[in-house]
């Protein structure tokens, strides 16, 4: 018969103080992609033909971007095309700022498209795509637009 003495909770005796740790995950938006705003009065489908025949691109239509405005209250939808360079591992989306409800950049309804460059592209491939993009003859023009200066970058993270 085991003793009363050993049948007693040791790790009772001992003072034990554990605190608790709080680890906190915060998660920062990337905002690592160039912008290019273009301006054309061409339907999405002859624009997107247009570029991909002067740049040599393979632009390809994706699903489209799906947002809920609050202010009026319902789902605008912009149409987008994708190309991925597999050389210089780039993606390409051409997206819509226009649908029938209103803009994807409030603050950029001068401008009918945007072109979003994701991957490690440099200054010097966007003032040469530029250039190119200027060249064709129904983009009326394009310009770098600075992500972090826009009030509604966030739309563009997908």
């Amino acid at each position: 018969m085991p003793s009363k003495k050993l049948l007693k909770k040791p790790w009772k005796k001992l003072p034990v103080k554990l605190t608790k740790k709080i680890h906190k995950l915060i998660i920062e938006d990337d905002y690592r992609f160039l912008l290019v705003g273009i301006s054309s009065h061409e339907n999405d489908y002859r624009l997107c033909w247009a570029i991909n025949t002067n740049l040599g691109m393979s632009l390809k239509r994706s699903e489209n971007l799906k947002y809920y405005h609050p202010r009026i209250e319902q789902d605008q939808e912009f149409s987008v095309y994708q190309y991925k360079d597999q050389e210089t591992l780039l993606q390409y989306f051409l997206i819509s700022n226009r649908c029938e409800d209103g803009f994807l950049l409030e603050e950029m309804s001068n401008i009918d498209y945007i072109m979003k460059i994701t991957g490690d592209a440099d200054k010097n491939l966007l003032i040469r795509l530029i250039n190119r993009l200027k060249k064709i003859n129904i983009i009326t023009t394009a310009f770098e637009i600075n992500a972090q200066t826009l009030k509604s970058r966030k739309k563009l993270l997908f």
